[in-house]
C-alpha cells in the first residue's frame, strides 16, 4: 500500500490538533542516547556500544523479538532517578506532538525480579512527569502492566503496590506480554481485585492471538479498554459485542506493522474497525523501539487510509473520552479539546 502525501493544511492540522494517548509503554520510551547514558551509569552491559548500535537492536522479525529486546534493555533501569530521567524525557516528547494527557505504562515484573522497589520506580516516574508537566503543561498517570507469562501468583504483591500508589498518579492495571500461551482467563481474580480497589482495568488482546483473547478480556477480566484487539475484525460477534459495551480499542498500526502482528500496512484493520463503529484511540506503544512518533501515526491513518480531518477529529477526542481521569477533569479536557480542534480547523479551512 502507497501511502500518499498529504495536503499541506491536513499536514499542519495534523502537526498542532491536541492528542491525547493511551496506550504507552515507558520503557519503550527511551531514546537511545539515554539508554546508553543509563546503562553506563548503572554499570549494566547492554548488546550496543553506541547509538547506531541500539538502533540495530530495533529490527525486528517478530512479537517475539520485541519482547526479548524489550526486557533486555530495560535491565538498566535501576534507581527511581532513572525513571525521573526517561519519564521527564517522555513528558518533553510528548508535549512536541501537542499531547495533553497520557497514560503510560510500567511494566513492574521487568523491574521487581532484580529487586527493585517498585515504590522507587513509581514515585521516580511520577516526579518526572510532574516537572515535564510544570514545564510543558501536559498531565500524565500510570498503569501497571503485568507480564502474563509470570503466572499469577507473581501478580499479587505488585496489584498491591499499584493500590498503594494511587496517590501517586498511578490508576490503571493492566496485562501484556506472552498472549499466545497464557490466555487472559486465569487473571479474573486479579482483575476483580484492581477494580475494587478503584484502579481502571485494561489488557493487551486480540494483537497476536485471534478474538477468543479479546472475548476473555472483556467478559471474564472486565476490561475497559484492549490494547491493539486488532484481530477482533475476525468475529463479527466480537465486534458487535464491542460496540454494544462500549470498549476501546488502543490502536498501535506502526506497532503492529513492526512486530509482525498484521502482515503488512494494507492488511491492517483499522479501517475496517473503524467503519464497523468501534471506539478506536491512535498510540505509538513503545515510539523509539518502533521509531515513530504520535504524529506519524495519525500522518499514516490520513496517508495509507484516507482519514479526514474529521475522522482524525473523531479519534483524537476518543482517546479524551476513553482515558482514566476522574469525570469532571476528563469532561474539561474533552471540552477544551474539542473547541481547540474546531477552531484549528476553522483556521486552516478543514
Amino acid at each position: 500500500m502507497k501511502t500518499q502525501t498529504l495536503p499541506e493544511a491536513l499536514d499542519e492540522f495534523i502537526t498542532r490538533m491536541p492528542k491525547v494517548e493511551t496506550h504507552l509503554h515507558l520503557e519503550g520510551s527511551i531514546q537511545p542516547a539515554t539508554l546508553l547514558e543509563i546503562a553506563r551509569r548503572n554499570q549494566v552491559e547492554i548488546p550496543a556500544r553506541d547509538v547506531a548500535g541500539v538502533e540495530q537492536l530495533f529490527k525486528y522479525q517478530s512479537f517475539h523479538e520485541f519482547l526479548t529486546v524489550f526486557m533486555a534493555l530495560a535491565r538498566v533501569l535501576v534507581r527511581g532517578e532513572d525513571f525521573e530521567q526517561i519519564a521527564y524525557e517522555l513528558g518533553h516528547h510528548l508535549a512536541d506532538q501537542q499531547v495533553r494527557y497520557a497514560e503510560v505504562m510500567i511494566s513492574p515484573r521487568q523491574h521487581s525480579y532484580r529487586g527493585i522497589d517498585l515504590n522507587e520506580v513509581v514515585q521516580g516516574a511520577a516526579a518526572g512527569f510532574a516537572k515535564a508537566q510544570r514545564e510543558r503543561g501536559i498531565g500524565v498517570n500510570l498503569a501497571f502492566d503485568y507480564g502474563r507469562q509470570f503466572g499469577t501468583e507473581e501478580a499479587w504483591p505488585l496489584l498491591e503496590c499499584a493500590i498503594g500508589n494511587q496517590h501517586n498518579t498511578l490508576v490503571a492495571w493492566s496485562i501484556g506480554g506472552d498472549e499466545r500461551h497464557f490466555p487472559p482467563e486465569p487473571f479474573a481474580e486479579l482483575f476483580a481485585a484492581a477494580k475494587q480497589a478503584g484502579l481502571h482495568v485494561m489488557a493487551h488482546a486480540g494483537e497476536v492471538v485471534g478474538p477468543a483473547s479479546v472475548w476473555g478480556a472483556v467478559d471474564v477480566l472486565g476490561a475497559e479498554r484492549i490494547g491493539h484487539g486488532v484481530r477482533s475484525v475476525d468475529d463479527p460477534a466480537l465486534l458487535t459485542h464491542l460496540r454494544e459495551r462500549g470498549v476501546v480499542l488502543d490502536v498501535c498500526p506502526t506497532s503492529n506493522l513492526r512486530t509482525g502482528a498484521v502482515a503488512s500496512l494494507a492488511a491492517h484493520p483499522f479501517r475496517r474497525l473503524f467503519n464497523a463503529g468501534l471506539t478506536l484511540t491512535v498510540n505509538t506503544d513503545d515510539p523509539v523501539f518502533f521509531a515513530t512518533t504520535l504524529n506519524d501515526e495519525y500522518r499514516l491513518l490520513a496517508g495509507s487510509f484516507g482519514f479526514t480531518a474529521e475522522e482524525l477529529t473523531t479519534l483524537a477526542l476518543n482517546a479524551a473520552h476513553a482515558s482514566f481521569l476522574p469525570d469532571e477533569q476528563r469532561a474539561m479536557l474533552s471540552g477544551q479539546m474539542q473547541s481547540d480542534i474546531a477552531a484549528l480547523r476553522a483556521e486552516l479551512d478543514l
